[in-house]
């Protein structure tokens, strides 16, 4: 769960910078779904090469 969690608030924040700066939606929305599955899969590599 903190893993999901952690991925939602990087992913928001990289949005909501995004759209600060840029003012345009859609590449907002795009940054900040990149942000958020590249945490979760960057924490998911971590986990499994600690196995």
């Amino acid at each position: 769960m903190p893993v999901f969690l952690a991925g939602l608030l990087l992913g928001g924040a990289s949005g909501g910078v995004t759209y600060g700066m840029t003012a345009d939606d859609q590449l907002a929305v795009i940054a900040g779904v990149i942000a958020t599955v590249l945490t979760w899969l960057g924490c998911a590599f971590l986990i499994f090469i600690d196995d």
